[in-house]
């Protein structure tokens, strides 16, 4: 049994907002509590109830996050994440719907894990994908690393599973197809990256013109500049 939370916190970031998802009903593994917010920590508490439950976290960014501790408060409940040490890769967490299994997939962030569910054929991917896109966020301010991304999305489509659960959007239906609009995107921005530094290109503000033109919206316009020195770093170019 699968339910889904969608958190008010819709941006152009988080798109419609952050997915909480709540697997098992007699014990239960919920997967990103989301921000601060009190509204949604108390649905989440009431369609827990009284069962046992575990928060389990993908990764720290507070919109995934920000709400773990009260809601912990809220239902006596332990939190588990690779950042505190307490959720590392091949750990197994009990529900009655079947274990999740935590598997590292570092790359959007260094403590990244996203959590395969082999009852049902499926894995919460956390922010290494977004539904309805083929891109997500690399930024090596935040210990993004598009090497390890891309290993990270290659272990995941080793898995073989039939749906992918993102914190934001809707759910992947043809995981391959997804993995592989994924890996090919990257490669598409990587190719344009060479070919402007090949240009002469050095001048940080006409790289993300010449990678990105006008495609961008402009309030991300300060996050091609992150996703730009994962290109950079991957290819071992500094610049100016």
């Amino acid at each position: 049994m699968l339910r889904t939370l969608l958190a008010p916190n819709p941006s152009a970031m988080t798109l419609d907002g952050t997915r909480t998802y709540l697997v098992g009903r007699s014990r239960v593994a919920i997967i990103d509590p989301g921000p601060a917010l009190p509204a949604h920590l108390e649905r989440i508490a009431s369609a827990v109830g009284a069962a046992p439950a575990v928060i389990l976290l993908t990764h720290q960014h507070p919109d995934h996050a920000g709400g773990a501790r009260a809601l912990a408060r809220l239902l006596d409940a332990d939190i588990r994440s690779r950042a505190a040490g307490t959720l590392a890769d091949g750990d197994t967490i009990p529900t009655d719907e079947g274990e999740l299994r935590a598997v590292h997939t570092p790359g959007h962030t260094p403590d990244h894990v996203a959590l395969h569910w082999p009852n049902a054929s499926a894995i919460f991917v956390g922010d290494l994908m977004m539904g309805g896109l083929d891109t997500a966020l690399v930024a090596p301010a935040e210990g993004g690393e598009l090497r390890a991304y891309l290993e990270s999305l290659e272990r995941l489509d080793a898995l073989g599973a039939e749906t992918l659960y993102p914190a934001h959007g809707p759910e992947f239906t043809d995981p391959s197809a997804a993995f592989g609009r994924y890996r090919a995107h990257r490669m598409e921005r990587l190719e344009q990256v060479r070919a402007a530094l090949a240009a002469g290109v050095r001048d940080r503000e006409a790289l993300v013109d010449a990678v990105y033109g006008d495609s961008v919206p402009p309030e991300l316009r300060d996050w091609t500049h992150s996703t730009l020195e994962a290109y950079l770093d991957y290819l071992g170019v500094e610049i100016g």
